[in-house]
């Protein structure tokens, strides 16, 4: 991962039910969950997946302006090149295939949007609450991935109470818990963060890493834009 020595204060903008919407109508795209075999919901307080669970049938309601949840990493990266090019600026993701796997590379001093970097993900003002932890570096372990999941915390109705987004950084595997709920076994985890809304009066973020095919209920994601860390930065994804 690339250093990053500046601070960073970048504006989070969440990517909602609409926005998503708006991007399958006009590219006919189909998400990493429709084409592999469904995604994961929650159902008497297990995981479960079902072949139909997808962003626009996410099993739980949901209006235009609620975050879109039930897409993968890869789906937002590439949700993130699509509105960089419709509002006329410079894509910050590059797919490269190779015969085995394809690298995604991020140019993080591009004006098109992206995903923050977990960095910039705790440093960014978000509702509700404003900041949280600005400035500050991230967190092992302040909650790891299989106490959000199954057996974890658990919001009114059953419904887990995280709502985790995705980020751009590979995940450590030495030091996170990991669903791995496409059990790909091949792509390298990338960390995703949320706020866990039944501890230290909602104020305690939650971060683990999950497989970048995964899509569940808890997962979606945020953009940033403009430019933020320097360089480029390639890895390697199944």
């Amino acid at each position: 991962m690339t250093s990053q020595t500046n601070e960073v204060h970048a504006e989070k903008r969440k990517v909602t039910v609409g926005d998503f919407r708006e991007f399958v109508s006009r590219t006919s795209y189909l998400t990493d969950c429709e084409r592999r075999g469904g995604g994961w919901i929650f159902v008497r307080k297990k995981w479960e997946q079902k072949p139909d669970a997808s962003w626009d049938n996410p099993y739980m309601d949901q209006g235009e302006d609620d975050p879109v949840v039930l897409v993968s990493w890869h789906d937002a990266v590439k949700f993130a090149n699509w509105k960089s090019t419709r509002e006329g600026l410079g894509q910050a993701y590059t797919f490269v295939p190779t015969d085995k796997e394809c690298l995604v590379s991020v140019d993080f001093a591009s004006a098109g949007y992206r995903l923050p970097t977990e960095r910039e993900w705790e440093a960014a003002p978000r509702d509700p609450g404003g900041p949280l932890m600005p400035g500050t570096k991230p967190r092992k372990n302040v909650n790891a991935v299989e106490q959000m999941f199954p057996g974890g915390l658990w919001g009114e109705g059953g419904w887990p109470s995280d709502r985790l987004e995705w980020c751009w950084d590979p995940g450590d595997l030495a030091g996170e818990g990991i669903v791995n709920f496409s059990k790909t076994g091949l792509a390298q985890p990338r960390i995703c963060r949320g706020r866990n809304t039944v501890r230290q009066n909602g104020r305690q973020p939650s971060r683990g890493a999950c497989d970048p095919f995964a899509a569940a209920t808890t997962l979606g994601f945020s953009l940033v834009g403009g430019v933020s860390d320097t360089g480029t930065h390639q890895v390697a994804e199944d």
